[in-house]
This record gives structure tokens, sequence and C-alpha cells, in this order.
């Protein structure tokens, strides 16, 4: 991972190039590491050509507007999420940025490509190798109009933007402040009146049909906090790594049940400060 880090940072061609080629997770978290080190002025570049191939194929008709439009709104939601950590050194700012403008691309795209639906059941059945053994009946269920469509692509490109900017400023800490990443992020913890506003919201989402997936989107800054909380627990008493790799394993199994328990551990913490208590 450093050689990789090093590679980058040493000049912005390669930076350039290795954010055009669209490798999935690796570029936009180039695009991050540039934005985090070298501010605005270098990541709008990198960011100007990352999005280049992404029009061109776009306007050709080679890419479909659906991939087009998340794709563009996934550089840009790292992009904003990377500067707006650089800004405020903060994590909560910097995840409620990159969630915001993740569901405000996905909301565009809709809105100018004329719904979200029908691109995405067609990607779905094609993405199979026996199209007859898609559940297309069950996807049009799940997804039964654009608001769950554009919700659920909402966290999918959140989720995606975090994992990058989280590994930009993985590779941001191993070559200029070792050790730095570990320590930021299990001490990460949301304001009392964001965290209150989320669960709420988020309550509400789930006894609301059709906002379920919203209602995710909403969490998903309380979600993350809730996992950095479990980091440094697990850390500060020594477990290992099994009580981690068990909390990924289960939210990837039952992800709601789980993520309700991380909100509440969140919303607890920002309302007592657990790890200021367990210091005194």
């Amino acid at each position: 991972m450093r050689a990789v880090a090093e590679f980058i940072m040493r000049g912005r061609v390669r930076a350039v190039i290795l954010t055009m080629l669209g490798i999935p997770l690796i570029s936009p978290a180039i695009l991050a590491l540039v934005s985090l080190r070298r501010g605005g002025s270098d990541g709008l570049m990198v960011l100007a050509w990352a999005l280049l191939p992404i029009v061109v194929m776009g306007m050709s008709g080679h890419v479909p507007p659906l991939v087009t439009g998340i794709s563009a709104g996934h550089f840009v939601a790292v992009f904003c999420g990377a500067m707006a950590l650089r800004s405020s050194r903060s994590w909560a700012t910097g995840l409620v940025a990159v969630t915001a403008v993740s569901a405000a691309g996905i909301l565009l795209t809709s809105l100018f490509s004329g719904g979200l639906m029908q691109g995405f059941l067609q990607a779905v059945e094609n993405a199979a190798e026996q199209p007859n053994t898609v559940p297309m009946d069950e996807l049009k269920q799940i997804f039964s109009g654009e608001l769950q469509i554009t919700g659920y692509l909402s966290l999918i490109s959140a989720i995606s933007a975090t994992l990058a900017l989280v590994l930009g400023r993985y590779w941001q800490a191993l070559l200029y402040n070792p050790g730095g990443f570990r320590q930021e992020f299990h001490q990460l913890r949301l304001p009392l009146w964001l965290s209150a506003t989320s669960m709420l919201l988020w309550v509400v989402s789930l006894v609301t049909p059709g906002y379920a997936f919203w209602g995710a989107v909403i969490a998903f800054p309380m979600v993350v906090a809730g996992i950095a909380l479990v980091h440094w627990l697990v850390a500060s008493r020594g477990w290992g790594v099994g009580p981690l790799v068990a909390m990924y394993i289960m939210l990837v199994i039952g992800g709601l049940p789980l993520a309700g328990f991380l909100c509440g551990l969140a919303l607890v913490d920002s309302w007592i400060d657990i790890r200021g208590r367990s210091s005194k």
C-alpha cells in the first residue's frame, strides 16, 4: 500500500493517468489522496481528467446514462468529502458531505435521465450470466418505484465513496503521519444534534412506505460512527481482529439489526462521550 501511495504522489501525471483508468475503489481513492494532501486546485484538476472519459463515453452512447451519472457523481462525492475533511479535520463533516453529495448525484442522474428504474433493472438483467434466472418479479417488488431505486443507489454510492475516502486518508497517513489514521478514526464521534436528528428521521423512514432506503442513507454516518466506536473498544481492550471480522460479516448477512445497534451506539456516544468517560 505504501509503495502505491508513494508512486501516486511522485507527480500529477501519474495520479491523473491512474484516476482516468477508472479502477474501482483505487481511482477515486487516488483523487481523495491528492485532494487531501495537495488541496482543491490539484484535486479539481485530477477530478476533471477523471470525469473526461466518463463524459465522453456517455455522450457517445457507449455507456448508458445510469452508469455515466453514477460514475460522475461518485468521483464528485469523493472530492467533496475529501475537501470537507481537509478543511474541517472532522470525519463527521466529511461523512455528511460525502453522503449528501452522493445522494444529490443520484437524484440529479434520475432527473436528467428521465428515471433510473428501467435502466437499473435492465443493467441487473444484463449483468447476469443467465438472464432468465434473475428474480425480476422480486426485484420489482423491492424497487417498486423511483423513490426506492434512488434511495438504494444513493446508499450504495455513499458507501463506495466513503470507502474511497477512507483509503485515501489511510494512504495519506501512511506517507505523512504513520498511525494517525487509526487514532483519527477511533475518535470519530458525531455531534449530538446530528445523531439525534438522524436517528429520528431513520425511525420515521422505517415506518413510512417507500422510504426505507432513504432512511438508511440518512443513518449511514451514524453507522460509520458506531463502527469507529467498536474499533476503538476492540483496540483498547486488546481483543484482536476477531470481533471486527464478526461485525463486518454480520453487517453483510443481517445488516438492518446490526445497523440499528451501531446507530444506537453512536447516539449514546454523542450523548455521554464513552471514550472520555472511560479515560477518567
